[in-house]
């Protein structure tokens, strides 16, 4: 027994040595499995980090995200507003402190940083989002524990617990969808973001990206919708507000809930007074104030549409509709507010006052069919002749209106047989005109030219083609300032949103008796006596292939006196004109023509009656010349184009050169002077501005213009059918003069 109790005494301590050799090894082996675990869990980071997209720097973001480009009338005010998203790039120097604030607080307190930041807006957002902002390094590892706990009580990913820096990883490198291998790559990105980025440049990409309703994305966007001004104007509670919108946008809206709003609103001040950036009695105060809300794009974008689509081509034409939509370019432009209001409110009145006086295209039609003119028969007859298709301007097709509906503003004509939706725009110049009802029609089943118009309309269940109403002719007007030729103010028709083609620019015409002034300039400039005298007697030219040809004064006759070149210009006398041209040839007035930047006009004597063709712009700037000396110019709308950074990317620089001798400009310009006075401009004699001016109409009275000056401004008006349908009996001096009247009128100074 004694000895197998020795041997049993023995036996225990060597069991216990082995037992001491053993968890040597087992924390070895323990020790390299989390080795290899932790080499295998960073080779697995360093694989996805490799499949990571690159974090683009602040300048490469603000490069490549989609933005607002805006066109900026010559004060400096909004009128377009072009893009694929509405958008506008947070420069990280300049985020108001107290949006950043407020977006931050409402998450992890912390201190914020001074820094040259403006207050109102940055200490918002940053009071509502992130509090912890200036502190953690990209992740807050407490806001993802909290999210993991609700998960998994939940059994599905409902919260993410996201910094503003993984937020932005979200918005901008990741897609949104919630699950655990985006979050892995959100929490490495969010630490390569820190690393790359300043905090301010983070937070700017935020509040660039994030959507807060209405179409709007970002701060600066959301700021000029709802209150009408730049995010660094914010005040106190219009930041508070604006930060509110993040958590829900649409749902707490100011414009579809307002109660929401405000209750977000107080929570964001609450958090600024708890975390002591702002003090109660701020809080209190910001929260009491009433706000005024816009809600709705900036006052004036919409206006002049004539002069803003003609920008919108010219930026096109420049750098691409890619740009446009995409880049966030500022397009300073020479639009004068005043003048365009002005200028578009002469050309409705002057359109309802011929529709009221009988100037339509029913009675110029039937005119021109009784006076036998070729090719006048343009309505077709809706009770004999049916149609296939409806025409596209300029021709027309008869139509009588079969149904209305004006609670929603729905007029369904039939033409001969095909359905359709009247633009009731269209029917400015009836209401205008003292028709304030032209639903009346309905129940006259009243009978109306109508041409093809962009678009169509839903009436009932049905999906009509969109027509406008060809009630007379169109007119358009241009205003330009002679000294800098900047186009100050452009019309090209009625109403740009029922009819887009821009007569100012895209319709070149025959100019008639207004090449005069060109043609006395030319005889002047080459040594003519301004004391020379014509007869007012019948001549004959022969012409090509030997026909005869023989000019006619507009009136018909001759009177046989003799007339100077002042008086013949301010009576518009042709065969004086005819005569003069006869005298220099026709080749110094098509020189001087192309030299003011109306080309190709034709090298004969039917250029002395306004065979010369150009656009009212191109006629704008070559009058000009007698408003400016002689100098002539290019004229322009766009004063400067700037990208998303304040770059200037292309600039108007001016080139005057002159081509009119200073003495014969003041010539003609005095010339013109007795055209208001005494001869066929006499209508805008009574002006109370030292107005000068020519008009003109061409053969059968298918054009009629005025170009001229208010002793300011150059202005030229041209009123004509798009198709050139004669306008029985119609003159410049009638015609156009009284919209030139009216512009002037409407746009002096009260």
């Amino acid at each position: 027994m004694s000895g197998r109790g020795t041997r049993s005494r023995r036996s225990a301590p060597r069991r216990r040595t082995s037992r001491r050799r053993v968890w040597p090894r087992v924390l070895a082996v323990l020790a390299g499995l989390a080795a290899i675990g932790l080499a295998a869990a960073v080779a697995v980071v360093k694989l996805v980090e490799l499949s990571l997209p690159p974090v683009p720097a602040f300048a490469e973001y603000a490069e490549r995200v989609p933005k607002v480009s805006r066109v900026l009338a010559a004060d400096g005010t909004v009128v377009a507003e072009f893009f694929t998203e509405r958008r506008s790039v947070m420069r990280p120097d300049a985020i108001p402190e107290t949006l950043r604030a407020a977006l931050i607080a409402t998450e992890d307190a912390s201190v914020m940083r001074p820094d040259a930041i403006p207050e109102t807006l940055r200490a918002a957002l940053i009071a509502t989002e992130d509090a912890g902002f200036h502190e953690h390094e990209g992740v807050s590892w407490a806001a993802i524990a909290r999210a993991a706990l609700a998960n998994a009580w939940r059994g599905k990913v409902t919260q993410g617990g996201s910094t503003i820096t993984q937020q932005v990883v979200k918005q901008v490198l990741l897609s949104p969808e919630r699950t655990y291998e985006r979050k892995f790559r959100e929490l490495l990105l969010a630490r390569q973001v820190e690393q790359r980025l300043a905090k301010n440049e983070i937070l700017a990409i935020y509040m660039t990206e994030v959507y807060l309703g209405h179409g709007r994305y970002g701060f600066e966007e959301a700021s000029r919708f709802f209150f009408g001004k730049p995010a660094s104007d914010l005040a106190l509670p219009e930041a508070a507000m604006l930060a509110g919108l993040v958590s829900s946008p649409e749902g707490n809206s100011p414009v579809r809930n307002p109660v929401g709003a405000v209750h977000r609103q107080r929570y964001v001040l609450e958090r600024m007074r708890d975390l002591g950036w702002i003090s109660p009695d701020q809080a209190r105060d910001a929260a009491s104030e009433r706000i005024p809300l816009l809600a709705r794009d900036a006052p004036r974008v919409g206006a002049a549409p004539y002069f803003t689509d003609a920008v919108r081509r010219e930026v096109t034409r420049l750098f691409g509709e890619g740009r446009l939509l995409h880049d966030g370019l500022t397009v300073e432009t020479t639009l004068d507010l005043d003048a365009s209001d002005a200028a578009e409110a002469a050309v409705a009145t002057g359109l309802s006052r011929l529709w009221a006086g009988g100037r339509t295209r029913e009675a110029d039609e039937a005119a021109a069919i009784a006076a036998g003119v070729p090719g006048a028969e343009h309505l077709l007859d809706g009770t004999d002749e049916m149609i296939e298709k409806l025409p596209a301007p300029p021709r027309a097709v008869r139509a009588r209106v079969v149904r209305c509906d004006p609670e929603h503003g729905v007029m369904e004509v039939d033409a001969s047989g095909l359905a359709a939706a009247l633009d009731v725009a269209s029917l400015a110049r009836l209401v205008l005109g003292g028709r304030p009802d032209p639903w009346a029609w309905c129940r006259e089943a009243r009978e109306l030219p109508v041409s093809l118009a962009n678009g169509e309309a839903r009436v009932g269940d049905r999906t009509l083609p969109l027509v406008n109403a060809e009630l007379g002719p169109q007119a358009s007007m241009v205003v330009l300032d002679p000294g800098s030729r900047a186009v100050l103010a452009l019309v090209g028709g009625e109403d740009h949103g029922s009819r887009p083609f821009n007569r100012a620019i895209q319709s070149r015409r025959p100019i008639g008796s207004v090449v005069k002034p060109f043609l006395y300039a030319a005889a002047l400039a080459g040594g003519m006596d301004p004391g020379a005298t014509f007869p007012n007697t019948a001549i004959r030219f022969r012409g090509a292939g030997g026909r005869g040809w023989q000019p006619r004064n507009y009136e018909g006759g001759y009177d046989g006196r003799d007339y100077g070149i002042a008086e013949a210009l301010a009576k518009s006398v042709n065969v004086i004109a005819v005569r003069a041209m006869a005298a220099i040839g026709p080749g110094p007035v098509v020189e001087l023509l192309a030299a003011l930047g109306i080309p190709g006009a034709p090298a004969d004597l039917s250029l002395a009656l306004g065979s010369a063709e150009a656009s009212p712009l191109a006629l704008a700037n070559a009058f000009a010349a007698f408003a400016s000396g002689g100098t002539h110019d290019t004229p322009y709308f766009i004063a400067r184009v700037r990208d998303h950074d304040g770059r200037v990317l292309v600039e108007h620089q001016r080139r005057p050169s002159r081509q009119v001798p200073a003495h014969v400009a003041d010539t003609l310009r005095g010339m013109m002077r007795q055209a208001v006075l005494t001869g066929t401009a006499k209508r805008a004699a009574s002006l109370p501005v030292p107005a000068w001016g020519k008009t003109g109409t061409t053969n059968r009275s298918r054009e009629t213009w005025f170009a001229g000056s208010d002793g300011r401004r150059v202005v030229v008006v041209q009123v004509a059918y798009d198709d050139r349908l004669p306008m029985r009996g119609a003159t410049g001096g009638d015609v156009a003069v009284p919209f030139f009247a009216d512009f002037v009128r409407i746009a002096s100074p009260r």
